[in-house]
């Protein structure tokens, strides 16, 4: 049984077993449909997984702004067709402090991002603080001004 075969059978799971399925249980479901291959098969995934974890634990503590930042990023060659890891202490230190810089403020965007998702999935709901937010015939609603919202005009 290929990946595509495994993955279209979870529909049939979240069926089932859903709204909420933990690991244990999509392990289980896969192993009942008979979609791992073989021991040696799992052994080699997991080398590798866990040669993953190991490399994104290794950090690289910035001295200007204190932060500890993923020292090896991974990246796929497709000419190659492998991965590989870039260390960011090879790169010049001026663009090693750029990257840091964008990496800090892509890090509290996905941070609030993550936040939002978790409260949605704990029962609380998103605000309505998208500006532009499509509605739900693909047409863009225009935000109120300011002005307009506080003088208790804005309609939504």
């Amino acid at each position: 049984m290929g990946p595509a075969e495994i993955v279209a059978s979870l529909k049939e799971l979240c069926a089932e077993k859903g709204p909420r399925l933990g690991t244990e249980e999509i392990v289980t479901w896969i192993e009942g449909i008979g979609g791992y291959e073989s021991d040696a098969e799992l052994v080699a995934f997991a080398k590798k997984m866990k040669a993953r974890q190991y490399a994104r634990m290794l950090e690289y503590e910035d001295e200007d702004s204190g932060m500890r930042v993923k020292r090896l990023w991974s990246f796929y060659d497709h000419a190659r067709g492998r991965r590989y890891y870039a260390d960011i202490l090879e790169l010049p230190e001026d663009q090693r402090r750029r990257l840091i810089r964008q990496y800090a403020r892509f890090l509290k965007q996905l941070r609030t991002v993550r936040k939002a998702m978790a409260d949605y999935f704990a029962g609380q709901r998103f605000f309505d603080f998208y500006p532009g937010e499509p509605d739900e015939d693909g047409v863009e609603q225009e935000r109120p001004t300011r002005a307009r919202q506080h003088s208790g005009r804005a309609s939504r």
